[in-house]
């Protein structure tokens, strides 16, 4: 099945909630899924005749997310002044229950190793299922499978952490 460029839109949305978890920064995340677009576009005679697009282009984004680890660990980390600061935080408390939810599946989500992560977000947010999520990664189902194990305890556990904290809070 050949596809058309205008598959390539379809994925934008998917592969832009993908990158913005992965990256925790919505100005990279956005650079990371354009990177990918152009990639595909520069491929596209090749990339048409690929059987799974979608699964294709999270691979691709995957693998550009790995390469830029690369390079920022050899560069080291660059910190934005304004989540240095956390300026919104101050200026406006957060009132209601599900942004306090959000909240915390993104710091959940933010203390899990870089390889947890991606499978979370691959399975748990894409729907991908652990053979492609394997095939996206480039390593065995098995190791999909128990990083996604213990990136749930994980999350379980902060979640829970959360909650017994709230409680001791209250009865103090």
């Amino acid at each position: 099945m050949a596809h058309h460029k205008g598959d390539l839109e379809k994925e934008i949305d998917g592969l832009r909630r993908y990158a913005r978890l992965l990256m925790r920064n919505p100005v990279e995340a956005d650079d990371l899924v354009q990177d990918c677009l152009v990639r595909a576009l520069e491929k596209w005679p090749a990339i048409a005749q690929v059987s799974n697009l979608r699964r294709y282009l999270f691979s691709m984004l995957h693998n550009l997310f790995i390469d830029g680890m690369r390079k920022n660990q050899r560069r080291g980390t660059v910190v934005p002044i304004d989540s240095a600061m956390n300026v919104p935080a101050l200026i406006q408390p957060e009132s209601q229950s599900h942004s306090v939810e959000l909240r915390d599946l993104r710091d959940g989500l933010a203390g899990l190793s870089d390889n947890q992560r991606e499978v979370v977000l691959l399975v748990g947010l894409s729907g991908f299922t652990y053979d492609e999520a394997a095939e996206i990664t480039n390593c065995p189902v098995g190791t999909v499978m128990s990083r996604l194990s213990r990136a749930r305890k994980s999350l379980r556990n902060h979640v829970a952490g959360d909650i017994v904290e709230i409680r001791e809070h209250r009865v103090q």
